[in-house]
């Protein structure tokens, strides 16, 4: 009686040690996504933000030039 309750007692135990640590991964994996998903929007940000101001550039240098000739 007593080894069942114990054998039944360490298999909860395992069971739920197995449960926390697949928890445990899935926290951190999806964290992981997260960070990944705001670099990625952050750096679509910066391309954005590059591609707007280097044709400000382009267009302001363009019209200097125009001015010169």
């Amino acid at each position: 009686m007593v080894a069942d309750e114990l054998i039944f007692f360490f298999l909860f135990l395992f069971l739920l040690m197995l449960f926390f640590f697949f928890l445990f991964i899935l926290f951190f994996f999806f964290i992981y996504i997260y960070i990944f998903l705001f670099l990625f929007l952050l750096y679509l940000l910066m391309l954005f933000l590059y591609l707007i101001l280097s044709f400000i550039v382009f267009d302001i240098v363009l019209d200097i030039v125009c001015l010169i000739y």
